[in-house]
């Protein structure tokens, strides 16, 4: 509550980012799903359209939004298809692909537990196919023997 008393005063931009990021992460330890998912967009809207001071500081933001996410996607009811939609943004796969290959398994693990993301799954067999030599691991190897060999 105070984070959010804070973020409506304060008039410097960083400062109320920094408190956004603080509300979504105490939203996320008090397990309440949907007022983080809220935040997450909230702080999606913001890293989207705020000028970094740099490009690869917008792109660690993402990356973090992204890990942070992972909490609210796996628990939120409607998250394995908000992980899909977040995750297969061109900026954020470009995030993904560049700096986090990791959180591939995610996305992998929700396109395969969604059966209504099946036609967005042929385009992430192709990323599968552009990182498999910079990043493997058993669920995208899963994936690349069922749909590629």
């Amino acid at each position: 509550d105070y984070l959010y008393q804070y973020r409506t005063l304060c008039s410097n931009l960083e400062r109320s980012l920094s408190a956004l990021w603080g509300k979504l992460a105490s939203e996320i330890l008090m397990q309440n799903w949907d007022i983080a998912f809220e935040e997450l967009n909230r702080l999606k809207e913001i890293i989207d359209t705020k000028s970094f001071a740099s490009p690869l500081n917008q792109v660690q933001n993402r990356i973090w939004l992204m890990h942070w996410g992972l909490y609210i996607f796996f628990n939120h009811d409607n998250g394995r298809t908000q992980i899909i939609e977040l995750f297969n943004q061109d900026k954020y796969l470009n995030a993904i692909q560049t700096s986090a290959p990791h959180l591939l398994r995610y996305l992998a693990t929700a396109f395969i537990v969604n059966k209504r993301r099946r036609p967005q799954l042929k385009e992430f067999i192709k990323v599968i196919q552009q990182e498999h030599y910079s990043y493997k691991d058993p669920i995208i190897e899963f994936l690349a023997c069922v749909f590629v060999n």
